[in-house]
Formats: structure tokens, C-alpha cells, sequence
């Protein structure tokens, strides 16, 4: 006897009623769950961003509480005045000494040109595989622009790659500015302060 078919039984409107609320209550959770967590990605982002400019804020601070200090040790230690030492020198001992203190700073053949006819370049020198052409100004005063013309042409007389001007004191304005469309490298005091610091050595003056 063949198994009678049972019927699907009818589902009543409570029951579809209900049916559909549980599906709208699932879709609202997800909804929910997908912008607490979009939100709690924001907030974190946020928190993030908030802490890094608090870095920045804490270290700038920081800076502006410690510059009268560094202040005060620069002029204690004599950082910035340190070069004013190679103003006792005569234009052939700074040169000698500028030699010195290029190669105790890691240059290689390290060679003072001729004191006539040297084309605007006092001494050659290279590192890391470039060539220097330098002029050595022991000025007390600031160095203008001729002295920056004349090291870029004796550098190209030389055939060097670099061409730098290197003094105890300051650079004009004008020789900056030629400077920056040359390529000139200018090394001026405090710059020439560091590399006799890492030199250790100091001027000495020759009495005739």
C-alpha cells in the first residue's frame, strides 16, 4: 500500500509574521555590528593620529625647553667660535691646516696647489669618489660672491666635481645665492667647527 503523501501543513500569518521579524531583527543586528565596528576603526585611527600629533607637540616642547641650554653649552664649548682660532693664521698656514684637517675628516689624496697660478683652487682633494676642488678664504669678515665664481671655474678648470669655498666666518647673502645655482658648496664657520672637532686638531701660527 502505497504511503500516503503528507500534506505541507499551511503556515498561519502569526507565524509568516513571525518569520519576517526575525529576519528583520537579523539584518538590523548585522547592520549594527558592522557600524560599531567601522566606528571602533575610526575611533582607533583617530586615537592614533591624536597620540602622533601629541609626540610631535611633547618633543617640540621639549626642544624649546632645552634651547637656552644648548644655547649656553655652544657658547661654553665654543662650537660656533671654534673656527675663529684660524683667523691667527697666516693664508698659507690655513691652507696647510685645511689640508690637515680634511684628511683627519676621511679625505683622500689630499693635495695644496701651487700658491701662484692655482686657478682660484687652494687645495684638491676626493671622497666617496668624489672629486673636491676647494678655496680656502681666511676672512674675518664675510665672503661675497668672487670667491664663489672663482672656485666653480677652477673646478672646472681641474676637472673636479665638487667645488667648494670654506672659511672661519659667514658667506653674503649674494654668495648663497650663487652659490645655490652653481652648486658651490660653502663651508662656513660652524661647519668648518665641526670638522676641526672631529680633527682634533688646532691652529698654530708660525712666529717668523
Amino acid at each position: 500500500m502505497a504511503k500516503k503523501r503528507q500534506k505541507r501543513k499551511k503556515r498561519g500569518p502569526l507565524e509568516a509574521l513571525a518569520d519576517g521579524l526575525l529576519t528583520l531583527v537579523d539584518w538590523v543586528c548585522e547592520a549594527l555590528a558592522g557600524a560599531a565596528v567601522t566606528l571602533l576603526r575610526g575611533i582607533g585611527k583617530g586615537i592614533l593620529l591624536l597620540l602622533h600629533a601629541l609626540g610631535r607637540l611633547v618633543m617640540l616642547l621639549i626642544r624649546a625647553l632645552l634651547a637656552p641650554f644648548a644655547w649656553l653649552l655652544r657658547r661654553i664649548t665654543g662650537r660656533r667660535n671654534r673656527a675663529s682660532g684660524c683667523l691667527r693664521l697666516t693664508g698659507e698656514e690655513f691652507e696647510i691646516y685645511m689640508a690637515q684637517v680634511l684628511r683627519d675628516n676621511g679625505f683622500r689624496r689630499v693635495e695644496v696647489t701651487r700658491l701662484s697660478g692655482d686657478q682660484g683652487v687652494d687645495i684638491l682633494a676626493e671622497r666617496n669618489g668624489k672629486s673636491y676642488a676647494v678655496q680656502c678664504k681666511n676672512y674675518a669678515g664675510a665672503v661675497g660672491n668672487a670667491a664663489v665664481q672663482e672656485a666653480f671655474a677652477g673646478a672646472q678648470f681641474y676637472g673636479c666635481d665638487l667645488a667648494v669655498v670654506v672659511c672661519p666666518g659667514e658667506f653674503t647673502r649674494a654668495a648663497r645665492e650663487l652659490a645655490d645655482s652653481t652648486g658651490v658648496l660653502l663651508w662656513d664657520g660652524e661647519r668648518l667647527s665641526h670638522m676641526m672637532r672631529v680633527s682634533g686638531r688646532r691652529p698654530r701660527h708660525t712666529k717668523p
